[in-house]
């Protein structure tokens, strides 16, 4: 006997729609549940700091930011710098950009500093403030997994019905909202221990007045916790620009530190 013969297309969609709306809360809810620990502790680097708080975009705009306010870089055009003094102190991270010679834009900025990202994930990791590779892998099928199971049930009634001759159009919407909210859930997955969550949670805490009205001496901090817009209205907006669309040469990668998005966001920019 096939499942749900005897339920019309009406009883299905609404039990369909139930089942989605669980689905997404358990997404959501399971990798923080789950998530590995890690080990508390603080990272006192702005370029730590940033990777952590925003992922690898986020440290390459503080960086750009801090050399933008210490005369190292230069607006040209709308979303691109010039390096105005290519002998500025900076660190390792921040002389990579001062290399470029050509003018810089965010896709030139996040190439340079792959390596130094790479690296400042690893020291992370370490610490116990990133998952590991195969720990964040694990988080992310785990959070996909309700709505994949949803996925796999809303198919075979919808070919089933579609066999019967049932209309099942708006099954099939469903379907294509079920698929791409496991891939939204998928990328924008939180790479960081608990401990790494509280971490930034805390530093945002005590930081609340550089979102509001950083000192030259603070943008770089400001933009590793809040992002580019705290610049707005300020006379560093132009590396704030760098990030409206069209400038940004493919948008943020949304990653914490090691593979995915976010984003941090979540995670200031990275997911749950």
């Amino acid at each position: 006997m096939q499942l749900f013969s005897s339920w019309t297309g009406g009883d299905f969609l609404l039990f369909y729609i139930m089942l989605l709306a669980l689905s997404v809360a358990a997404a959501w809810w399971l990798p923080a549940f789950l998530r590995e620990p890690g080990r508390r502790g603080e990272s006192d680097d702005i370029e730590s700091i940033a990777l952590l708080a925003g992922g690898r975009q986020r440290m390459t705009d503080s960086l750009l930011a801090d050399l933008y306010v210490r005369g190292g870089l230069a607006p040209l055009d709308a979303g691109k710098l010039v390096v105005a003094e290519p002998n500025l102190s900076a660190s390792p991270a921040g002389q990579a950009l001062l290399s470029i010679a050509s003018p810089l834009t965010l896709p030139d900025a996040r190439r340079a500093i792959q390596a130094h990202s790479d690296r400042v994930a690893a020291r992370l990791r370490r610490a116990g403030l990133l998952l590991r590779p195969e720990e964040h892998a694990r988080i992310r099928w785990i959070s996909v997994a309700p709505l994949a199971a949803l996925f796999f049930v809303g198919v075979y009634r919808q070919r089933a019905g579609s066999a019967l001759g049932e209309p099942t159009g708006f099954l099939v919407i469903l379907l294509a909202m079920t698929a791409v909210l496991a891939v939204i859930r998928f990328v924008v997955t939180d790479p960081r221990t608990a401990a790494g969550v509280a971490a930034v949670k805390d530093l945002r805490a005590r930081s609340q007045r550089f979102s509001r009205a950083p000192r030259s001496d603070e943008v770089a901090m400001a933009v590793a916790l809040f992002g580019t817009g705290v610049l707005v209205g300020t006379p560093w907006e132009p590396v704030h620009a760098m990030r409206q669309p069209g400038n940004d040469g493919g948008g943020a990668d949304g990653d914490s530190g090691g593979g995915s998005g976010c984003g941090g966001g979540g995670c200031g920019g990275c997911g749950g």
